[in-house]
């Protein structure tokens, strides 16, 4: 560990590197917990800024900072934000070769600039990961989504237990930060106990309100037609996101919005890669204003402007459901969470909670047959990484496509297997040789001169120092010569030891933890089991319970957390039902404009408030009369969403 130094300005660092001229709420007590060298639980809601809480104190401290963090989507997008700013940061995951997991771990090491080094945890423990970390001047370990490590929470990963040992690796007093946007009373002391918190850590908490986030349960039985009511409601050219459950569910949901006349896009893995990017860069630049996507969407994507998250289905947990909800309203502006509720939906929920944990001879059918898709033999095949098509697999092995998902779930929470989503990983190339033997090879090899010409006018020198990006298409494109030609080429280079190449990668991947085992002889825990299937039935019946129920959205979801006597937020549907119940009857229907523009000058409302007084069958004819006032310019949508009288002149 380095020798202690006086930390730089917490302040002043958030100001020069991310622009802001002050912390969010409760950061600035979690960094100078941190920087006071205390084990640190920092609970942030969904968009509370949880990244800053870990990268600033880094900053303000000589070494570097090592992250562990679940998912590469989100690592990457960590990693290239923290570039971006002109910080240096590394990040390790699978699919990466030997070479350059080397050379990352070298530059950890030896390269004095190198700050952040974010790792998947199932890499932490490997013999060159071991060797490595114990010579990196680490004085900071970040534990992201650190729920991951609580088989009480919602998302639990084995892997995680074993960042305790890692602290062993690290020179003594180098504090912990884990941190989460959700986590019940027990996970919270989950996460304290496994990572072996020091006397005095620190525990800091922000409430889970989000006072300007009206939560709302409608019942439909068209599930379309209301989603279409929903964002027609919230206002022209707004931003928002809805949540599907299925890859055919998005795209149905996407072209039913389009035939509309509402600007949407599907995004889901079975999309092309370059599809995918472009969708997303569409939305976060607002040409398209809605995305539906599948739940693995929204990670690490900071888009402050989201006026409403629609869910199609509810997720299968209270704790999914609040973080992909509170995607809306980063900016702290007026925002919706809506989930659509069909008459069977808790049943719905009840039956797949029960799917979700097949028998176990379907688990170890299940793993023998990822073993012969994978070619790998009993004992081997440990963190080695392989293309994964789930339908693929499972019409292979006459697995049913539910089972074949739920079983390998089951392994991956039990620690044998990993899956890996779809991310987009771009060629990556590292010249190995030095000017003087390139040149010589050069000379020698003419029929592979204007490739490494066109490599080097495109990349320089950086291509000595390590692994650079390389667009395939566009070296091709420099050399006159297909995509297939520069790949073999690239390819033949790699085998003469000229050059370390990483071919472009962007599908989904699989692959063991452990070396394989005999699938009959698989150590599965079946009391784990068992207590994973019963939490599971827990976490649906909250979900159901909060689907169902009669009581203040915000409560029901803050009590969940362990949040004493919450207040009522007075906006989602619960609460506007009783705000109409209170107010009597609406006016008639004649007059029903003026009767409009009156309660809009004496109190600026959401359109839903607006519906919430006014009886079911009114709906159509109130929706009418609001557009024929705003197309009148009687009215006008403002900033947070709300619809106010206009001014006159």
């Amino acid at each position: 560990m380095p020798e202690p130094a006086a930390p730089a300005d917490p302040l002043a660092l958030l100001r020069a590197h991310w622009g802001h001229a002050a912390f969010r709420p409760g950061q600035a007590e979690i960094i100078d917990s941190i920087l006071a060298g205390r084990d640190t639980l920092a609970l942030l809601p969904t968009g509370g800024g949880k990244s800053v809480c870990f990268q600033v104190p880094a900053l303000a401290r000589p070494g570097l900072c090592l992250v562990v963090s679940p998912l590469i989507a989100l690592m990457k997008d960590q990693v290239d934000g923290l570039r971006r700013r002109g910080l240096k940061a590394e990040a390790i995951w699978a699919g990466m070769s030997a070479q350059e997991i080397d050379h990352t771990l070298d530059n950890c090491v030896y390269g004095r600039d190198v700050k952040f080094l974010y790792v998947s945890p199932e890499r932490l423990l490997t013999d060159i990961f071991r060797v490595r970390v114990a010579k990196m001047p680490v004085s900071l370990l970040a534990v992201d989504e650190a729920h991951c490590v609580s088989q009480w929470g919602y998302d639990f990963r084995p892997p995680y237990l074993r960042i305790a040992e890692l602290r062993g690796l690290l020179a003594p007093g180098v504090p912990v930060v884990a941190l989460t946007a959700t986590a019940t009373r027990q996970v919270r002391a989950d996460i304290v106990e496994k990572l072996l918190f020091r006397p005095g850590h620190g525990v800091f908490q922000q409430s889970f309100l989000r006072p300007k986030l009206s939560y709302s349960v409608l019942p439909t039985e068209d599930k379309l037609r209301r989603l279409l009511e929903v964002l027609r409601g919230v206002g022209p050219g707004q931003t928002g996101i809805v949540y599907a459950r299925t890859r055919r569910q998005a795209e149905d949901a996407a072209a039913y919005l389009q035939q509309h006349r509402l600007p949407a896009a599907a995004y889901h893995a079975g999309l092309a890669p370059e599809r995918r990017a472009q969708v997303q860069q569409d939305w976060l630049a607002d040409k398209t204003r809605l995305i539906v996507a599948t739940n693995a969407f929204g990670m690490g994507i900071d888009k402050p402007d989201v006026r409403v998250v629609a869910h199609l289905d509810a997720p299968d947990t209270l704790e999914a459901y609040y973080q992909e909800a509170g995607r809306a309203g980063r900016d702290g502006r007026y925002a919706f969470a809506v989930l659509l509720a069909g008459p069977n939906d808790g049943n719905e929920l009840r039956r797949r909670t029960a799917l979700a944990f097949p028998p176990l001879d379907t688990v170890r059918r299940v793993y023998q047959a990822l073993a012969n898709y994978s070619r790998t033999a009993v004992g081997g095949g440990e963190l080695a990484p392989f293309d994964f098509d789930l339908a693929q697999f499972a019409e292979t092995y006459r697995i049913r496509a539910v089972d074949a998902h739920n079983a390998l779930k089951i392994l991956q929470r039990e620690g044998f297997i990993q899956l890996n989503e779809a991310v987009n990983n771009p060629a990556r190339v590292h010249i190995v040789t030095n000017n003087q033997d390139l040149y010589a090879f050069q000379v020698a090899n003419a029929e592979h001169d204007l490739l490494i010409k066109a490599l080097l006018r495109l990349h320089g020198g950086e291509l000595f120092a390590g692994f650079q990006t390389v667009s395939e298409q566009g070296v091709a494109n420099q050399v006159r010569r297909s995509l297939a030609e520069v790949q073999h080429q690239l390819r033949y280079l790699h085998g003469a030891g000229i050059l370390h190449y990483q071919p472009r990668h962007d599908a989904p991947q699989a692959m063991f933890t452990t070396p394989r085992h005999d699938a009959a002889k698989l150590p599965l825990d079946q009391r784990r089991l068992e207590a994973g299937r019963a939490l599971a039935q827990e976490k649906a019946a909250a979900t159901a319970h909060y689907l169902g129920g009669t009581r203040c959205r915000q409560q029901l979801l803050l009590e969940y957390f362990d949040e004493a006597d919450p207040p009522r937020c007075g906006v989602c549907d619960v609460c506007l039902a009783a705000k109409k119940a209170a107010q009597g009857p609406p006016p008639p229907a004649a007059g029903l404009g003026q009767a409009l523009v009156q309660r809009l000058a004496e109190r600026p409302q959401t359109p839903r408030e607006v519906l919430a007084a006014f009886a079911p069958a009114q709906a159509d004819e109130v929706k009418a009369a609001l557009r024929e006032l705003l197309d009148a310019g009687a009215l006008r949508y403002a900033a947070d969403g709300q619809l106010r009288v206009a001014e006159a002149g």
